[in-house]
């Protein structure tokens, strides 16, 4: 089989470039007669050879083009569908890249594509672009070539990463609703201070004896505002700089700041629940699609961004190299992982079904990361308004206490 090139002509009269895949150019011609299409030219689509090579090469330009999740969950579904329909890889690759309007995704395809043709592999093309398609991705494909099921394998990575889009929405949207509370009530509050309360501090002085205690914490605190105000904002920036990057390198700091933030009230629970959905979710699709235990913890510890989750992925891979089983290191660190999951794991050992509770761990602690993200948001969104709009209402009620002893007096 191979894909030929033809122009037709759509309902509204224009010119439109399509691919269909023949045996030969008679039978394309054959099958385009009898879907009764008006073909302009039909020709051999075109393959690129290595000369071409520097076609799709990524720029900087390219860069600045972001390749998402659900892009990439696209882009397996299709493929698998293509290659399950008996499309050879390189021509379902073609199909691909043809039809995909983002500029820094089409030159990824192109040059995969043109990798395959070379004779490599489709594993070793994706790691061209590992920053794009990481280890868990590029695990399952080789996986999948090894078995032969690389078609299954395709539609398996689709679904696992449409799961991971819809679970970043749903953080997400979870933080979307306090972080504009913040913002407006950030911004209102240093609108009165820097400019409005200027404004009116030379008149309440003028006019009234004394001042209420709160009137007077609001113009001092407005009068230092205009003074340092540069230091204020540059020295938080500073502060935060620092805390990102001694949390960013020093790995020690980094362990019990990720270990206590699951213990933090109210978002503790989330961090704490994410971390054990991203563990038994991915090993269980790990796992099930063929690549091996020790492999898979590997995979999944280069995934999981918690330290504190990393260390104890360490240790099972250590005790799996010992021949051990995997759920005592597992119940060990109770502080990280609940004894559910070790208990599933254990069953899992015992029946040579670990990916299956595994996969069952996951849809149980899904099911509690959901409720407790629902929990949050509902707890966060009252007390950021009572916190906020409190601060606005001292505010407030700081410059009416003054107006009022202005006209007292």
């Amino acid at each position: 089989m191979a894909l030929f090139e033809y122009t037709t002509v759509d309902a509204a009269g224009n010119e439109i470039r399509e691919i269909i895949e023949a045996e030969d150019e008679r039978n394309a011609a054959a099958e385009l007669r009898a879907q009764r299409k008006l073909v302009l030219a039909l020709r051999k689509a075109p393959l690129a050879d290595e000369g071409e090579g520097k076609h799709y090469e990524i720029s900087l330009l390219d860069l600045f083009s972001f390749v998402g999740v659900a892009e990439l969950a696209l882009f397996f579904r299709q493929l698998s569908s293509l290659l399950n329909s008996g499309v050879t890889l390189v021509n379902a690759l073609y199909v691909l890249e043809e039809q995909e309007k983002k500029r820094r995704m089409r030159k990824m395809i192109g040059r995969i594509r043109l990798d395959i043709q070379g004779g490599t592999s489709l594993v070793d093309a994706l790691n061209r672009f590992s920053k794009v398609f990481d280890e868990r991705v590029r695990g399952m494909v080789a996986a999948g070539e090894t078995s032969g099921t690389l078609g299954t394998m395709l539609e398996r990575i689709a679904d696992h990463l449409e799961e991971d889009a819809a679970f970043r929405n749903q953080m997400v949207t979870g933080a979307i609703y306090p972080a504009i509370v913040i913002i407006v009530v950030v911004v209102v509050v240093a609108f009165l201070v820097a400019f409005v309360i200027p404004k009116i501090t030379p008149l309440l002085k003028l006019k009234a004896q004394r001042l209420p205690w709160n009137t007077q914490v609001v113009i001092e605190v407005s009068n230092w505002f205009k003074v340092y105000w540069l230091y204020l904002f540059s020295g938080t920036g500073a502060a935060l700089a620092l805390m990102f990057l001694s949390y960013r390198w020093l790995g020690g700091l980094r362990y019990w700041v990720d270990r206590l933030k699951t213990k933090v009230p109210i978002i503790g629970p989330v961090f704490f629940y994410a971390v054990v959905v991203q563990f038994t979710r991915n090993l269980s699709t790990l796992i099930g699609s063929g690549v091996s235990m020790l492999e898979s913890l590997r995979i999944v510890r280069d995934i999981i961004r918690n330290n504190a989750a990393k260390k104890v992925l360490e240790t099972m891979e250590t005790h799996i190299l010992r021949g051990e089983n995997l759920s005592a290191p597992i119940k060990a660190a109770d502080y990280m992982f609940p004894p559910m999951v070790a208990s599933m794991v254990a069953v899992g050992e015992e029946t040579g079904s670990v990916d299956a509770s595994l996969a069952i761990a996951a849809d149980i602690h899904e099911k509690m990361l959901k409720t407790y993200i629902q929990r949050m948001t509902a707890m966060v969104e009252p007390i950021l308004i009572v916190f906020l709009g409190g601060i606005v209402g001292f505010v407030a009620f700081a410059l009416i206490s003054g107006i009022l002893t202005m006209y007292k007096v």
